[in-house]
């Protein structure tokens, strides 16, 4: 993967019941409400110490007809590793994967899997928005290293008429067109426009360490840009811009319920 598709990354019924059963047989409650991120990690977030195998799940998109529902998951696992020497110790991968219904007498099924690259083990999945019409996904596949501050977001979009995803490059290469030349940046994706288009936040791109953004970048500061619908149609939005959501979260049930249902 390119240095451009890399930004600086900051850190019903049935999800609620993988939650409750994951919690028991970890012996401890979960004590993260699920959102529109998938992060899971083997270390503690306080104190960055192991603490083993992990699991956390998004809460569930609905489209704004009613028609797709997602989650996104990922899984954080621990490996043996060993050095170069030959002493071994313990490293966290993660598995991320995108799961979508059609109507509500469907299950759900994976349609996009994140798998950790080298140098790059840790990976989530955030659901950003639906598309108003025309069923298409918003989401950013989140990637870094652990122990390391090198990591970023990729933004795609998954059409779930289809079944298929755009590419990893769909933002860069829609900055690269715009600026007539090779164009770096830190992108995180925002929403949809009423017909379609993705909006992105876009800033300049700076090296670990350094106060001036590289030579490539193509941003000055940070901005707000909406590319498409139309093919090569890009532009700057105002600043103050707040874009629509079309999605619709789906409603949780009660903890209580959850707890005497898995018991049952």
């Amino acid at each position: 993967m390119s240095t451009t598709s890399f930004s600086i990354l900051i850190v019903g019924l049935g999800w609620l019941l993988c939650v409750y059963v994951y919690a028991q047989a970890n012996g401890k409650p979960s004590s993260k409400v699920p959102e529109g991120d998938s992060y899971a990690s083997c270390y503690d977030t306080d104190s960055g110490k192991l603490v083993g195998p992990a699991k956390r799940r998004t809460f569930v998109l609905e489209s704004p007809d009613g028609r797709y529902r997602a989650y996104g998951e990922t899984t954080a696992v621990t490996h043996k590793r060993k050095n170069g020497h030959g002493d071994e110790h313990m490293e966290c991968e993660n598995e991320t994967g995108l799961f979508v219904a059609g109507a509500w007498n469907e299950s759900f099924r994976q349609v996009v899997s994140v798998l950790p690259r080298h140098g790059l083990s840790g990976n989530s999945i955030s659901l950003v928005d639906w598309s108003r019409e025309g069923h298409q996904l918003l989401i950013g596949e989140g990637l870094w290293g652990y122990g390391s501050d090198f990591g970023g977001t990729e933004i795609r979009v998954y059409d779930a008429d289809s079944g298929t995803l755009s590419s990893e490059s769909l933002v860069d290469e829609a900055f690269r067109k715009h600026a007539g030349k090779e164009c770096i940046g830190v992108y995180q994706p925002v929403g949809f426009s009423e017909d379609g288009g993705i909006i992105v936040k876009a800033g300049p791109y700076f090296d670990e360490g350094e106060e001036q953004p590289r030579p490539e970048s193509c941003m000055a500061k940070e901005s707000i840009w909406l590319i498409g619908p139309a093919r090569d149609a890009i532009r700057q939005l105002p600043d103050d811009y707040m874009p629509k959501h079309y999605g619709k979260e789906e409603p949780r049930k009660p903890a209580s319920q959850v707890t005497l249902q898995a018991i049952l």
